[in-house]
């Protein structure tokens, strides 16, 4: 998330915080109706009052209408698209990181193996962390590791452009 979107966001929920704990404190009585209705109704008579409650009303209707719109855009690039003869084809990038974590804890040296992957229109990155075990050659392992993942996908999965395949060893074993 992007540093305006945390502000936006962080703006937002203390705004509907504010809007229902007034709500919360009136159902319980702790205000009478009278007391929000008497505070509407100044911000009525100052004009400058009546212009930070109007900014403040559109920027919540506008957060409104701003936020299903930016979650979906996320879920949508939580896909690998790939070209097939008959249409296209589109492969969730969870479905992708349980598959590489599958092909590769079968290497004999790995433990642990996580799985993250970046699509974008120059191809797909893959970020492994993972645990080695000590008694093998560990660069020979990534090495095995990095082809097994990259000829998987190709051959398997159909993915053409496997860009970089990044591996990070937390742990040796």
């Amino acid at each position: 998330m992007r540093f305006y979107q945390k502000i936006i966001v962080g703006v937002g929920f203390v705004a509907l915080a504010v809007f229902s704990l007034g709500g919360v404190l009136v159902a319980v009585g702790v205000f009478s109706r009278f007391v929000v209705v008497a505070a509407v109704s100044a911000l009525e008579q100052d004009p400058v009052t009546r212009l930070v409650s109007l900014a403040v009303f559109l920027f919540l209707l506008g957060m409104s209408i701003y936020f299903p719109f930016s979650f979906r855009r996320k879920a949508q690039k939580a896909t690998v698209g790939l070209k097939n003869p008959l249409g296209e084809v589109e492969i969730s990038q969870k479905a992708i990181s349980e598959f590489i974590q599958r092909i590769g804890k079968e290497l004999e040296g790995v433990e642990d193996l996580e799985a993250g992957i970046k699509s974008s229109e120059e191809g797909v990155d893959v970020y492994l962390t993972l645990s080695a075990q000590a008694k093998g050659e560990i660069p020979r392992l990534i090495d095995e590791l990095q082809t097994v993942v990259k000829n998987y996908l190709t051959s398997t999965i159909g993915i053409e452009n496997v860009r970089e395949i990044k591996v990070k060893v937390a742990k040796i074993l």
